[in-house]
C-alpha cells in the first residue's frame, strides 16, 4: 500500500513524530506554536501556522508531501499563491526546492521522526476488508473518548438534518409552519415512502387543509384524493366511495391535481407500514393540530410530545383494512411505540434543533439533544453489529451517533477524520 499524503497531514495536524531537536535540513531547529488550520480546499495544507525557525518567529502557511520534489511536480514553484508557505513538510527529503520568487523553502523531513507503530496501523485500518475498519480494535478505544467522539457525531448529524430543513424553509418563504408540516409529512413515510410523503405535502398546503379541520371526512379526503389513491376507481365499500365523492367537490373547489398512485410503495413492507395507514395517520395528526410547528416547539417535556402522536383520530376504517376495499382481521390503526419514537427522533428532535440553531436561541438546542437522551436507541442491524463489538447504544442520542459514525466515516474509510481512528492510531500500546 503506497504512502498517502492524508496520513502525513494527521501527523502533522497531530503533532504525532519525535519533537526532541526538531530541526530543518539545513539544520535550523524548529519550535512548533500553532500548527495551522487543516485547509481541504485549494492552496497549502495548513494555513495560519505559526512556527520558531531558528530563532525567528513566522506565521504564514505549511505544505505538506510525500517527496520534497513533488513540490516541482504540482508546480508550487511557479504558483505565487505558495510564497507565504513557510515551511515544507515532507516524508521523504530527495531535492530543496524553491518558492515562485526563487527564495529556498525551509523542509522537515518526518520519516526518521515518526513512531514505528503508526503508519502500520493507517494501513491495517485502509487495507481491512471488515465491516469497519476499525472492528478488530474498536474495543480498545477508552470509553471517555468514545463518549466524546459521539456526542459531536450527534451535532453533526443534527447539522446534515437541518441543512435539508433550511432548504425547505427557504422553498417555502419562511414559514416555519409550513416548513414543519412538509418536513413531519417526509418522516411519515419511514424511509420507504419519504418521497412520496414530501410530494403528497407540497402538493396539498396546510392553509387548505386549515379551511376544512372541522371535517374529518374533508381532511382524509384531501390527502387520499391528493395521494391519487381514489383515481378512477369503482369502490365496493361506503368509506372510500364516501371520499371519493368528498374529494371530487373539494378538487374543484381548491383546483386540486392528485400525484401517481404508482409513486406509492407497498412492496417490502408490513401492512402497519402501508403508505395508505400512514396517510390516514398523518390526516389524523392535522385534524389534531393544523399548526404542527407551534405544537412541537411549544412543548419542553417529551411525555406531552410522545402523547400529541398518542389516540390520534384515525378513520375506525382502518381498523380492519389496510387496503380501500380488501378486509383484514382486527388490528391496530395507531402509532406503535417505536413508530412514534421514530418520528421524534428523526422529526421533532430536528426540526427543534434547526430552529434554535435559525433563531440562535440554544435553549432549543438543549431541548433536541435531550429528547434524545431521553429515548431509547434505535434497534436495527447496524446497531446490532455495533453491539456485537461492544459499542452498545443504550439511548437514541447515542444510536444516531452511530449511524452517522458507519455511513460518513467507516464506509469511506475516512479513518484519519474520526475520533475512533485518531485513537488508534495514536494508541500508545
Amino acid at each position: 500500500m503506497t504512502l498517502s499524503e492524508d496520513i502525513l497531514h494527521f501527523v502533522w495536524k497531530y503533532q504525532l513524530f519525535t519533537a526532541q531537536d526538531l530541526c530543518t535540513r539545513s539544520s535550523k531547529p524548529i519550535r512548533v506554536i500553532q500548527a495551522g488550520t487543516h485547509n481541504h480546499d485549494a492552496g497549502p495544507d495548513f494555513m495560519a501556522a505559526r512556527l520558531v525557525i531558528g530563532g525567528v518567529e513566522w506565521g504564514g502557511n505549511v505544505e505538506i508531501h510525500i517527496r520534497a520534489s513533488d513540490w516541482d511536480r504540482h508546480r508550487h514553484h511557479q504558483d505565487k499563491a505558495y510564497n507565504n508557505v513557510i515551511l515544507h513538510v515532507v516524508y521523504e527529503y530527495d531535492k530543496p526546492v524553491h518558492r515562485a520568487d526563487g527564495t529556498l523553502i525551509e523542509t522537515l523531513e518526518l520519516k526518521p521522526r515518526i513512531s514505528a507503530t503508526i503508519l502500520p496501523r493507517y494501513r491495517e485500518l485502509m487495507s481491512g476488508m471488515w465491516w469497519i475498519p476499525c472492528e478488530k480494535r474498536i474495543h480498545q478505544v477508552p470509553s471517555f473518548h468514545l463518549s466524546q467522539w459521539l456526542s459531536r457525531l450527534l451535532i453533526e448529524r443534527f447539522e446534515n438534518k437541518i441543512s435539508v430543513i433550511y432548504e425547505i424553509l427557504g422553498q417555502q418563504r419562511g414559514s416555519w409552519e409550513d416548513a414543519c408540516y412538509i418536513w413531519m409529512a417526509r418522516s411519515f413515510g419511514f424511509k420507504v415512502n419519504s418521497q412520496a410523503f414530501e410530494q403528497l405535502a407540497r402538493s396539498l398546503p396546510q392553509s387548505v387543509i386549515a379551511k376544512h379541520k372541522h371535517s374529518p371526512l374533508a381532511v382524509e379526503a384531501l390527502f387520499f384524493g391528493q395521494a391519487g389513491m381514489l383515481e378512477g376507481l369503482a369502490f365496493e365499500d361506503t368509506y372510500p366511495q364516501a371520499l371519493q365523492g368528498e374529494y371530487a367537490h373539494l378538487r374543484r373547489l381548491h383546483s386540486l391535481r392528485p400525484m401517481d398512485a404508482a409513486t406509492w410503495r407497498f412492496m417490502r413492507t408490513r401492512p402497519g407500514n402501508f403508505p395508505t395507514v400512514r396517510i390516514a395517520q398523518f390526516a389524523a395528526l392535522c385534524l389534531r393540530s393544523t399548526q404542527l410547528f407551534a405544537a412541537i416547539t411549544g412543548t419542553k417535556e417529551i411525555r406531552p410530545l410522545k402523547a400529541f402522536f398518542d389516540e390520534l383520530p384515525i378513520n375506525p376504517y382502518w381498523l380492519k383494512h389496510y387496503r380501500f376495499d380488501e378486509p383484514s382481521s382486527p388490528s391496530g390503526n395507531q402509532l406503535g411505540e417505536r413508530s412514534v419514537d421514530t418520528l421524534l427522533i428523526n422529526a421533532v428532535a430536528g426540526i427543534i434543533f434547526a430552529y434554535g440553531k435559525y433563531i440562535g436561541k440554544e435553549t432549543y438546542i438543549y431541548r433536541a439533544i435531550a429528547l434524545l437522551e431521553e429515548l431509547k436507541a434505535e434497534d436495527n442491524a447496524v446497531l446490532t453489529r455495533f453491539s456485537a463489538l461492544g459499542v452498545k447504544a443504550a439511548q437514541a442520542a447515542e444510536s444516531q451517533a452511530l449511524l452517522q459514525m458507519k455511513a460518513f466515516y467507516c464506509d469511506k474509510k475516512k479513518c484519519l477524520d474520526c475520533g475512533v481512528g485518531l485513537q488508534l492510531i495514536k494508541h500508545d500500546e
